[in-house]
């Protein structure tokens, strides 16, 4: 690994400055009614189960995801049952205290006419974290608000909530330096669950033994309690763009080639950013536990000419899997070959072996290839 590493150090083959010339994809549109929603890549992730409001298990106590039940919500609400609705947000809500359950709360009491409840709901939405300033001002469901002075407030409370956040992924991120200079950045992004220590703390000494930075940011969005996400595609690359800077800023100013990987949902916005950006701006990219998702990036060019990597425990939840699984074919389908790698445990980020997952990404993506190519 470390003369993989010198080798690209050397030839200075990657600089993220041109990471921002390509065009980004359209996002995407959730499968929500106007003005519900659920927060982009850290609250309901499209690779979940599919929403079936007819499910009365979970109404019932069977699901105490509250990612899942807000999914829901948003299923009952399509299919014009608002008062079930109404109980998948509350639960999300009470079990996770999600922004957008609170907020989803706020429409539909809008809808409703119940101004005065919709307003505390919305108050429970910024507390929480809730920052998507647009919504608000664009939402059609809370056009009823707009005009009553607190509205403003809710505005302004949503834009600290933004600055806070992006500020955030760098401030409360974490950065370790290699004693004797750094090769290359491994820049990691955590799950939904877990946080910049959580990501970094397994990978820290192989990564600083070979000679890498360890950058890991924090999701610049609040996504549910002691929970940050990335956010929408475009707010998870700015974090991403802010993280390599400082990175190679305290690596003294070089520019150094990027890793880039990420554990759960952190692995899926990490194919989801380098495919946004230019090519090559990425040395490697891998996920551990987080499918490819090829609705946010429908030209994955950032891809292309980089070592990608592909982990997953085998006894994940069929849905999972389900998604990883397309995620691979549709990177084949772009001519893309990705190493792929397979794992004992039922997890949805690190498997139940996370010293040979941690081994195996970094192998992988310094070419010494453990997975087989599929």
């Amino acid at each position: 690994m470390k003369v993989f590493f010198a080798a690209f150090a050397a030839c200075a083959l990657v600089s993220f400055a041109g990471a921002q010339t390509g065009k980004p994809a359209s996002k995407p549109s959730p499968a929500s009614s106007a003005g519900l929603q659920v927060s982009t890549g850290s609250a309901a992730p499209k690779e979940g189960t599919e929403a079936k409001i007819e499910d009365i298990r979970v109404l019932e106590g069977a699901s105490t995801d509250p990612f899942e039940l807000e999914r829901l919500g948003l299923a009952a609400v399509n299919a014009n049952q608002l008062d079930r609705g109404r109980v998948f947000f509350e639960r999300a809500w009470k079990l996770g205290a999600l922004p957008t359950a609170a907020y989803n709360l706020a429409c539909l009491d809008a809808r409703a006419g119940r101004v005065d409840q919709a307003f505390a709901q919305l108050d429970k939405a910024i507390a929480a974290g809730f920052d998507d300033g647009v919504a608000l001002e664009k939402d059609s469901d809370l056009a009823a608000l707009r005009g009553k002075p607190k509205f403003s407030a809710i505005v302004s409370g949503a834009a600290r909530n933004r600055a806070v956040g992006d500020e955030a992924a760098v401030k409360e991120g974490v950065f370790l330096l290699p004693k004797d200079g750094a090769l290359a950045i491994l820049l990691l992004l955590h799950d939904k669950e877990s946080d910049p220590f959580t990501v970094s703390g397994p990978f820290a000494d192989l990564a600083l033994t070979h000679h890498l930075c360890v950058a890991a940011p924090r999701g610049p969005g609040r996504s549910a309690k002691k929970r940050f996400g990335w956010g929408s595609a475009e707010r998870a690359k700015k974090a991403i763009d802010a993280a390599v800077a400082a990175a190679r800023q305290k690596a003294g100013n070089q520019k150094l080639p990027v890793l880039l990987v990420g554990v759960g949902r952190g692995g899926t916005e990490a194919f989801t950013a380098a495919a946004r950006s230019a090519p090559a701006s990425f040395a490697g990219v891998g996920s551990i536990g987080g499918p490819f998702d090829p609705g946010a990036a429908p030209n994955p060019a950032g891809l292309r000419g980089t070592r990608l990597f592909l982990g997953f425990s085998r006894d994940a939840a069929p849905a999972e899997l389900a998604a990883t699984r397309r995620g691979i074919e549709l990177l084949h389908q772009q001519g893309l070959q990705p190493m792929v790698a397979e794992w004992p445990g039922a997890g949805s980020g690190f498997p139940k072996d996370v010293p040979r997952a941690v081994k195996e990404t970094l192998d992988a993506l310094a070419g010494q290839a453990p997975g087989a190519r599929r």
